[in-house]
């Protein structure tokens, strides 16, 4: 079954929760504590016993090609799995993301790496579930400098490695050009080696920082290159488009090379989870005693997750994923599912009394996180609605809407400064605002283009029909007054434009009155000099 997981559960689930496991099992009758714990701690003696005995169980990874970011996490789990009496196959042949999942979904392994924008749309449809976040994986998109591309939008016409057929970088980077519609000639294969040739103009590269063996060494060994960026308005489009899938990241500078700076400035770019992936179908157990050898020896995977070596860090390992296995879950909630110290428990009087002291501060954290999400749902739909009705009236004045968004934005501004708003709040609801003031403006300069085709109009009209009765004429003069006179209450002319058409179409009344006969006027519309004058 597909659960939706709770990324706002408890911060250190295998020490609170599992006290307020044992305890939600109490006896609500008045038999003795110690003398309801001796069949439990009878059969989990008996369960240690025989499960020492037991050869490991194996299940199958797929993680990546050797020397691969994917394939160091892969030797890792390897690494920490024996402690819950798991072993892990990895044939350590795949291309990344791509074959990976689908590896997963073809039942050819119980476990699998992959790139949650590569994974979105199985987790959307109950075929795959995750298990933990391993790695942020960083969007690399890297030229020569001797080809004098800048940006992401200079890449057109150019030859570009997306990396190998199968892989996650080979994803996401059709998706970028794709959603661009930039046309370059793609390259895949053995184009690493073929880009330090300088046989390529630039590389996209998907993966953690400094995490893959192979792209560390070839960018410090190599000179001559440039990271580019990606344009701010498209890092929102796709944020947008795809919120489970990317952030807006940036690549430090110095990353791969300290002297000279490679990158040489903080590059502007898009990130993605990498995340360990099974099926719903991998039974409970299996799944709950890999969580908690991955969530037990978390600070090891540090060098793949920064985030993971913070204190309490283990918490991101599950914090941003919204489908879980219910197998991760028992792990995170419960802690070691083998409980193997109940015994301790049972003997321990004091630590019976510290157990219920901790479920007390623990449901207090409970209610309060449940008090602040409710807020931010709050908040959040106000919000929405607050933009909802400045929608409607955007269309008909658009200036005015703008200027009730950059009120709505100092609002929230002095409630971030006051302490009213979380800082993370803050920005959701800022790049909301941003992105709703852009379409103001741009509504804006819309009406000024349709007003400036108008005045034209109106002129060329006033030219081309200089021949006609001249009461036709003092009322289209009189009518386009009245446009221009709604244009400045409407707050689309200025004043002194106003005036200035006023006084021209003025001065063509008075002309056409005095006139009277439209044989007296030229093709200007000024009457001619009287003859023999």
């Amino acid at each position: 079954m597909l659960l939706p997981f709770n990324p706002h559960g408890p911060s250190r689930p295998h020490q609170d929760n599992m006290f307020g496991f044992l305890l939600t099992r109490l006896p609500q009758s008045p038999r003795p504590l110690k003398g309801w714990l001796m069949p439990w701690v009878g059969g989990i003696t008996i369960w240690t016993m025989t499960g020492c005995s037991a050869p490991p169980q194996v299940v199958r990874l797929s993680s990546g090609s050797n020397q691969s970011a994917y394939s160091r996490i892969g030797k890792q789990i390897q690494q920490i799995a024996p402690q819950v009496d798991l072993q892990v196959e990895d044939t350590f042949d795949s291309q990344g993301s791509q074959q990976n999942l689908q590896r997963l979904l073809d039942r050819e392994v119980e476990f699998a790496l992959v790139q949650l924008d590569v994974a979105s749309e199985a987790m959307k449809q109950g075929e795959a579930v995750a298990v933990a976040m391993l790695t942020e994986e960083y969007v690399h998109i890297i030229s020569h400098q001797a080809t004098n591309i800048r940006d992401f939008a200079g890449l057109q016409g150019k030859i570009v490695d997306i990396g190998a057929p199968g892989s996650g970088i080979n994803f996401t980077a059709s998706r970028l050009f794709q959603a661009t519609n930039l046309q370059i000639q793609p390259q895949t294969g053995d184009s690493l080696k073929r880009f330090t040739d300088q046989t390529l103009d630039a590389l996209v590269y998907v993966g953690p920082l400094k995490a893959s063996v192979q792209v560390r060494e070839q960018l410090r060994q190599s000179t001559g290159l440039r990271f580019l960026p990606l344009n701010l308005s498209f890092i929102n489009y796709l944020t947008l488009q795809f919120p489970e899938s990317y952030r807006k990241a940036y690549i430090p500078q110095g990353t791969y090379k300290p002297l000279p700076a490679l990158p040489a400035t903080d590059v502007l770019t898009i990130s993605t989870g990498g995340a360990l992936l099974t099926r719903p179908d991998v039974p409970r157990e299996t799944v709950a005693l890999m969580t908690w050898a991955i969530f037990a020896n978390a600070r090891q995977f540090a060098s793949f997750y920064p985030q993971l070596a913070l204190e309490n860090g283990g918490i991101n390992l599950y914090e941003s994923l919204l489908y879980v296995h219910p197998g991760a879950i028992q792990a995170y909630q419960n802690g070691d599912p083998r409980v193997a110290w109940l015994k301790y428990l049972k003997e321990n009087t004091p630590l019976q009394a510290a157990s219920i002291m901790l479920l007390t501060t623990t449901s207090i954290g409970v209610l309060i996180r449940g008090w602040r999400k409710r807020k931010i749902e709050k908040i959040m739909k106000g919000h929405r609605q607050a933009i909802a009705e400045l929608q409607e009236q955007l269309a008909t004045d658009p200036r005015h809407t703008l200027q009730e968004t950059e009120n709505l934005q100092q609002r929230y501004r002095l409630m971030l400064i006051e302490g009213n708003l979380a800082p993370d709040l803050y920005q959701q609801i800022d790049n909301m605002n941003e992105i709703f003031v852009q379409q103001c403006r741009s509504e804006i300069n819309q009406q000024q283009d349709g007003d400036l085709n108008q005045i034209i109009g109106n002129l060329t009209d006033l030219q081309n029909h200089s021949d006609n009765d001249p009461d036709w004429l003092i009322k289209h003069l009189h009518s386009s007054q009245a446009t221009y006179r709604q244009m400045l209450i409407n707050g689309h002319l200025d004043f002194s434009t106003y005036l200035n058409l006023y006084q021209m179409q003025l001065l063509l009344s008075t002309l056409l009155m005095k006139v009277g006969t439209p044989e007296t006027l030229d093709s200007t519309g000024i009457p001619p000099k009287p003859r023999g004058a």
